[in-house]
């Protein structure tokens, strides 16, 4: 259609300067004119009209809104287990897609590594999946997502699980080992363990989350998220997960010509392990960027 109306606005204009000096001429621009008004009002500019629809939304864990497109974020920092743990290293990546404007797919990957306490070196790994439904506004998005978590990539520990059901506790276990040691040895003993049921999802974990991502001027958002997970070790997970962003986006120009978004984020996680005996708050804290492509 939008060529047929430049052909005839070519035909027009051709005509226009053949046309007689008896006024006819006037009339011919007047239509010509109509008709190139028509065309930008039935086909607007396209890169004007994708800059108006775009979405470009903070969201938990270095990631956004975009109604489209690939969201790809990376975030480091640091993890502390527990007061009688060391602090460890912790980095995470996050990749989301965009299939529909309310719908999203994504995968993400977190990595500790440290030392743990006086005997153990640690780099524990969790996979997940997800699947975000969204409900968005200008300057605000809402989602509910299905986590699908992997702890491990060794099939034959899915297949253990699911023969053997929900592995027992072995506090049992662990409260005879400290009874057979001594004073402080005692102590010392069991606050390792402490640290090491930190981390202990293993095999594979079913959740939800639910979360949150609001702008509150050109340069600032907030993010926010609260998620439960089950796994079949019998470990359950809550973690909630506030955090700042800015806005790179709007002040970095090259950014702002090639990408659809640039957020530097700051969250912090607190999470706590249920049916493991740990009494505490996991605390963590993650300095991240996410680009929209």
């Amino acid at each position: 259609m939008r060529i047929l109306f430049l052909v005839l606005f070519f035909v027009l204009n051709v005509f226009a300067g053949t046309a007689d000096s008896d006024g006819s001429d006037k009339k011919v621009v007047i239509i010509r004119d109509t008709i190139v008004d028509t065309v930008y009002v039935v086909f607007p500019d396209s890169a004007s009209l994708k800059k108006r629809n775009q979405s470009n939304i903070p969201l938990p864990h270095q990631s956004a809104f975009l109604g489209e497109g690939l969201s790809v974020g990376i975030g480091a920092g640091l993890f502390n287990a527990s007061k009688d743990c060391d602090c460890l290293g912790i980095w995470q990546g996050q990749l989301e897609y965009h299939y529909k404007d309310y719908v999203t797919g994504g995968f993400d990957v977190r990595f500790f590594g440290g030392t743990l306490d006086r005997d153990v070196m640690l780099l524990y790994q969790r996979y997940r999946l997800n699947t975000r439904v969204h409900k968005s506004f200008s300057w605000i998005d809402f989602y509910a997502s299905a986590l699908f978590g992997l702890e491990t990539t060794d099939l034959s520990e899915f297949r253990k699980e699911l023969r053997d059901g929900v592995r027992k506790d072995d506090d049992s276990e662990e409260s005879s080992d400290s009874e057979t040691n001594d004073g402080d040895d005692a102590r010392v003993d069991l606050d390792e363990k402490n640290c090491e049921k930190m981390f202990s999802l293993d095999g594979f974990t079913l959740g939800f989350e639910a979360g949150m991502g609001v702008i509150v001027g050109p340069y600032l958002g907030f993010v926010g998220s609260a998620s439960y997970e089950f796994n079949f070790s019998w470990t359950q997970l809550v973690t909630f997960s506030p955090g700042v962003a800015f806005n790179l986006h709007e002040v970095w120009p090259w950014a702002n010509k090639n990408l659809r978004s640039t957020w530097i984020s700051f969250e912090m996680v607190f999470q706590r392990y249920f049916n493991r005996d740990v009494m505490e708050w996991a605390v963590a804290g993650f300095l991240g960027v996410q680009f929209g492509i």
